[in-house]
């Protein structure tokens, strides 16, 4: 049986993320009460649908959020894209009870950790599982999705000792090394190790798509593995593009500048200086501890 701090857990956004947390806790033994609401038709079918040991994963489930028994739930989850976030942030402050703990799955942190504070107090405190895949909906769920990986925690203005180590515990009995940091130190460290490695994805393949030569049977394992996060939803990706634009902004710009050294270092023929730059990558790469599988 999973030791959770939370036993009547309530989850809105029932695609990748919100599907898969909600399988991580039944296949890790989870006994009590889960709720879900929110989705498209075909997540909404597969969340009512799912069995894990046996075993219903929701045992409820309702298009509109707002028709769930949220005040009877003491954590709340929200897995849905940062825009979204506002209208059920709202929600959030007139459904819950008094003691429900409210957290979100967001990428984003600086834009709505003030604001899901400011309705909601020291009851609300951001989460980040660091896991996804470029597949989305409920179809793609899994629960391994939830095994050694990272979460970052983004503690607000007024954080509560409690509400952190309960949440510290919940994501850890899920397998999460827990993280913590400001909603907008964790901005920059995304726009560098995921916002903008997908933005480079998204344009790379952009610029092959208008190659003239057909080059759809030469790719081999190197441009697959790059170009993975390619596959990702594009709608997502420009909403927190543009939601952390700032910090994408930044690290682009050092990146162009490493380009022109780059292309100023072929123009050249140096070889050594090339050479030099490819291993201080190299040595980069080293240095991250990447999640296993």
């Amino acid at each position: 049986m999973l030791a959770s701090p939370f036993q009547r857990i309530a989850i809105i956004g029932l695609g990748l993320m919100g599907g898969s947390l909600a399988l991580a806790l039944r296949a890790r033994g989870f006994s009590g009460t889960l709720l879900g609401g929110g989705g498209a038709s075909a997540d909404l079918q597969g969340a009512r649908a799912a069995v894990v040991n046996g075993v219903p994963v929701f045992d409820r489930v309702e298009q509109d959020p707002a028709s769930l028994p949220l005040a009877q739930a003491d954590l709340l989850v929200l897995a849905v894209p940062p825009l979204a976030l506002p209208q059920l942030l709202q929600l959030a402050a007139q459904a819950t009870g008094s003691d429900t703990v409210v957290t979100d799955l967001a990428s984003v942190k600086a834009e709505h950790v003030p604001y899901g504070e400011s309705l909601l107090g020291h009851r609300f405190l951001s989460s980040h599982p660091l896991i996804g895949a470029e597949q989305k909906g409920f179809a793609a769920a899994r629960a391994e999705l939830y095994r050694n990986y990272r979460c970052v925690l983004c503690p607000g203005a007024q954080p509560n000792t409690d509400v952190l180590a309960r949440l510290r515990q919940f994501w850890q009995t899920l397998g999460a090394e827990v993280l913590e940091m400001s909603a907008e130190a964790h901005d920059r460290a995304l726009a560098a190790t995921s916002h903008l490695p997908h933005l480079l994805a998204f344009a790379y393949l952009e610029m092959l798509g208008d190659v003239e030569e057909d080059l759809s049977l030469l790719a081999g394992s190197g441009l697959r593995d790059f170009s993975r996060i390619a596959a990702s939803d594009p709608q997502l990706w420009a909403d927190i593009l543009e939601q952390n634009r700032s910090a994408v902004r930044a690290d682009l710009q050092r990146l162009q500048e490493q380009l022109a050294r780059l292309d100023a270092q072929l123009a050249a023929g140096d070889r050594a200086a090339l050479a030099a730059s490819l291993a201080r990558g190299q040595r980069a790469r080293s240095q991250f501890q990447f999640p296993s599988g």
